[in-house]
């Protein structure tokens, strides 16, 4: 019986070749864009789910007061790890990382750059890092010891062994290389270099000396088995100010490492989300996308049901039973979806490496684990049953005598359901185009607002080497070459600042004000000028102003907050010192474009500096300029690469994650209304073949083509009309509630859905007219002969 059903489905797949190829072809491309939109979901959900003590490892915070609420930050001091190894005896180790520093390697006198970090070597066994060479109980052993990633070891050493070797660390300390671990995709540390921190403070003898007031490093701790988080909170949270009085407004907390990666963004000290958000709405698409393909499925299947229907009468007259009929056509639907899975595997595999590139995502398919494909064939199955479902209980309904003699049960009883099925793809659809228009308008609107300095031909690079001496020659010689036009040193890439401090003083202040941290620049010369900041009261820092070494510039957000009616040439404290007012800046955009812009103070430091900043001549090719600098910085600055970044580049990637939602969501877009007018075509089909002696009889009675086909179609209208409805009333409202996330938006345009009902109307008369005039044309002899 089993074998007859196959052959039986085998022969009805090859009968009709055109029907069943769009069929399985859409069913197998929405299983494919389904299934690349869950393996990124999955690849989401396994990140830094790799550790063995992943349950119990966390990350510490500090919340702080601010201006208008609460700051939350992983900058805690490097003191705190041995507090709280030492305080609290829930934690069974803690350990300290320092910020991730591009650092140059040197071997045999070629040097290159690697993500580099400092650690305590008890983060080696809180953490599990896969060692592929050396041994992880001595690995950082020694304070000379250095490891690197596979990656790097590959790219500095080639094939030969790297333990052993010995390498120049910033081209001033020999290490020698201790152990080499595995690169993982899908972990949050980045770093290519680990150091030890013993190695770390010897080469910077004076942060040995540093107190709780410098809030540079990540501290992370291992809790005990069975200790609850809420109970190290509650004891680490005023710990700061036990140990030190002035900062006792800093509150400490623990966070789940493993859920930082989809929940690190907090808001007013609470946990705000995060990347979970976008993982749920692609999670939202992949279910979306396969439902609209199950019901073209539906659609497609039922329209075909004309020429089934003689088989089922003869089946019901000779016999059988509905639910064995049932059983045929689910068994047929399962079939066709087993092929689909086959058809959508090798699209998987032809697109997953574009998808990656788009989503900036290195994405691989898990062959090894047979949980994936086991879910992966669950899913196919509930695919094929739900796509089945419908057709197998339509067409199993028929009845005998009546299909045996040419008549069908009645049309609007029939139609209702499949228009149902043609309305949730299209409202789907609908809300996608919606969704992908707004996205777009937002992040043109939020890239178009003035950002207070000009970021067009600037490029920026860290301070190394010879660079802290000699960068004021090397900016005169740059100028005299005609390769700029000015240039200066900052302390962090202006799109990257992240330095702040509090304990501020200036006049009139309120109690508690000197508390709140004010993000903050260290600059000396020519800032202004190279990065083209509107000075809009008093000066910048001049080389013949020897006061200048005592003096502070702020942004018009800070004079705000400190109300100062006439800032220039007041005294205020930073950093510990008296400073002097000399100038005011417009606002400018260092953080987020989507916020406002924070009080900044820039403040006059040869020490804390880090950055440099160029402004490429105008009146030369990029490529020129590049070409001038790099061979008067390999003059100054021999044993280090020019590693240049643009700053208009770095400013875009703030828009990534946005981008990456405008790229996908015009993707599938694409696909879910090529999907839907498939849906469309298939309910067009089955409308012409149910309503061919109506359509004869009215063309017997002088009815054109035209007007047949605008009877057709406008019962197809409608039902985009009602998708489009109800789609624009659900877009409004998810829209609406995005778009008030930021601070700046663009506006609810009314021509969005203009536009919408618009296309949507357009792709429906291009989806049902074929099938409409196609009806219209057939000769009425044909179809009214049998009556």
């Amino acid at each position: 019986m089993i074998k007859n059903y196959f052959k039986i489905a085998w022969r009805n797949l090859t009968r009709n070749k055109i029907s069943s190829l769009i069929n399985i072809g859409g069913l197998a491309i929405g299983m494919a864009v389904s299934f690349m939109l869950l393996l990124y979901v999955y690849n989401e959900y396994i990140f830094d789910k790799f550790h063995t003590n992943g349950d119990r490892l966390y990350q510490v915070f500090k919340n702080q007061p601010t201006y208008g609420g609460i700051r939350t930050k992983w900058f805690t001091p490097q003191l705190l790890a041995g507090a709280l190894k030492k305080d609290i005896p829930e934690i069974a180790n803690a350990a300290r990382i320092n910020e991730p520093k591009d650092v140059v390697i040197f071997y045999k006198d070629k040097g290159l750059k690697f993500n580099t970090v400092a650690v305590d070597p008890d983060i080696l066994n809180m953490f599990s890092f896969n060692f592929v060479q050396g041994n992880k109980g001595s690995a950082l052993s020694d304070p000379s010891s250095i490891i690197f990633t596979e990656s790097t070891a590959k790219a500095i050493f080639g094939n030969i062994n790297p333990v052993g070797q010995v390498i120049k660390f910033g081209n001033q300390f020999p290490m020698k290389v201790g152990a080499v671990i595995k690169d993982n995709p899908n972990s949050s540390f980045n770093f290519k270099v680990i150091i030890s921190w013993e190695a770390f403070l010897s080469q910077q003898p004076w942060l040995k000396g540093e107190n709780w007031d410098n809030y540079s490093y990540a501290t992370y701790v291992l809790l005990k088995p069975g200790t609850s988080s809420n109970t190290v909170n509650v004891k680490i949270k005023n710990l700061i100010g036990e140990h030190f009085a002035p900062d006792k407004e800093v509150k400490l907390f623990i966070y789940p490492f493993t859920d930082l990666h989809l929940r690190g963004d907090f808001k007013n000290g609470v946990n705000a989300g995060g990347r979970i958000d976008y993982v749920r709405l692609f999670l939202f698409m992949a279910i979306g996308i396969l439902v609209i393909a199950c019901i073209n499925f539906m659609n497609l299947s039922t329209a075909r049901s004309e020429r089934r229907a003689r088989e089922v009468g003869i089946r019901k007259a000779i016999g059988a039973r509905r639910i064995t009929l049932i059983k045929q056509f689910m068994g047929e639907s399962l079939l066709m979806a087993l092929v689909a899975l086959m058809l959508s595997l090798v699209l998987i595999i032809t697109l997953l490496p574009v998808f990656g590139n788009i989503i900036g995502i290195q994405l691989n398919i898990p062959y090894s684990n047979i949980w994936v494909w086991l879910i992966t064939f669950i899913i196919t199955v509930i695919t094929g049953l739900f796509a089945g479902s419908y057709p197998a209980l339509f067409m199993s309904s028929f009845n005998p005598v009546k299909v045996l003699k040419g008549q069908f049960v009645n049309t609007r009883s029939t139609i209702r359901p499949r228009q149902v099925l043609v309305v949730i793809q299209f409202t789907f659809a609908i809300c996608l185009v919606i969704s992908s228009i707004f996205v777009y308008k937002q992040i043109n609107y939020i890239k178009d607002l003035p950002i207070g300095y000009n970021r067009s031909g600037l490029i920026e690079l860290p301070i190394d080497g010879a660079m802290y001496d000699k960068f004021e020659s090397f900016r005169q010689d740059a100028i005299s070459a005609g390769a700029i036009t000015d240039g200066a040193i900052i302390s962090e890439p202006i799109t990257t600042i992240t330095g702040a401090t509090w304990k501020n003083k200036w006049p009139g202040q309120l109690p508690g004000e000197d508390k709140l941290p004010i993000d903050c620049i260290a600059a000396t010369y020519h800032m202004f000028d190279t990065y083209q900041i509107k000075i809009i009261q008093g000066r910048d820092f001049a080389k013949d102003r020897p006061s200048d070494s005592t003096a502070v510039v702020l942004n018009e957000a800070a004079v705000k907050l400190m109300r100062l009616k006439d800032p220039i040439g007041q005294k205020i404290a930073w950093m510990n010192a008296e400073r002097t007012i000399i100038g005011v800046v417009k606002d400018f955009v260092w953080g987020s474009p989507y916020e406002a812009v924070k009080p900044t103070i820039i403040g006059f430091s040869k020490d804390w500096i880090g950055n440099i900043g160029l402004r490429l001549n105008p009146a030369n090719s990029i490529s020129k300029n590049i070409g001038l600098l790099q061979e008067i910085y390999k003059r100054y600055n021999p044993y280090y690469p020019f590693d240049y970044k643009f700053t208009d580049e770095s400013f875009s990637n703030k828009f990534k994650a946005e981008q990456q939602l405008g790229t996908m969501a015009v993707m599938f877009t694409f696909l879910a209304i090529i999907i839907s007018c498939l849906g469309l075509f298939g309910l067009a089909s089955f409308s012409a073949e149910r309503r061919g002696k109506e359509i004869s009889i009215r063309k017997i009675l002088g009815a054109g083509t035209a007007g047949l086909w605008l009877k057709l179609s406008q019962e197809f209208l409608k039902l985009v009309f009602v998708s489009f409805v109800i789609g624009a009333a659900i877009s409004w409202y998810n829209i609406n509630q995005w778009l008030n996330t930021y601070t700046y938006h663009t506006t609810f345009s009314v021509w969005v859905f203009v536009a919408t009902l618009f296309l949507s109307i357009i792709l429906c008369l291009i989806a049902v007219s074929w099938q409409a005039i196609k009806a219209a044309w057939v000769n009425p002899i044909k179809s009214l002969r049998s009556e």
